[in-house]
C-alpha cells in the first residue's frame, strides 16, 4: 500500500498531519514497519484515525491489538516500558499487517 499527502487530504487528515507527512515523504511512501513507526511515533500521527480512514475495516483491529498487548495501557493508556509500550507497538504492527494485506 502506498500513501501520499494527496491521499491523506482526500481522507480528511488534519492540515498539520498532511504537512508533516509531506515534509518527511514528499513523493509519498510505501507502508513498511519502519515507515509506520516514523508516522505514528515520530510524526505523532493517529494510528486509529489512519486505520479508520485509510484501511477498510481496520480501526477495531488496531484498537483490539493495543488493548490485548498491555493490561496497564488498556486501562490508563500510559506505560513505563521504555522507549515505547506494548500498546503502541501492537497498534502499529496491526496497522502494518492490515495495510500490507
Amino acid at each position: 500500500m502506498r500513501i501520499t499527502a494527496k491521499k491523506l487530504k482526500i481522507a480528511g487528515a488534519c492540515k498539520g498531519d498532511v504537512k508533516a507527512f509531506e515534509k518527511r515523504w514528499p513523493d509519498g511512501c510505501n507502508v513498511t514497519r519502519e515507515n509506520c513507526r516514523i508516522a505514528f511515533r515520530t510524526l505523532k500521527m493517529d494510528v486509529e484515525w489512519a486505520a479508520e480512514n485509510l484501511l477498510s475495516g481496520g480501526c477495531q483491529s488496531v484498537i483490539d491489538a493495543g488493548a490485548n498487548a498491555c493490561k496497564k495501557c488498556r486501562t490508563y493508556h500510559v506505560c513505563d516500558f521504555p522507549p515505547y509500550c506494548k500498546f503502541d507497538e501492537a497498534r502499529i504492527e496491526a496497522f502494518y499487517q492490515l495495510a500490507k494485506g
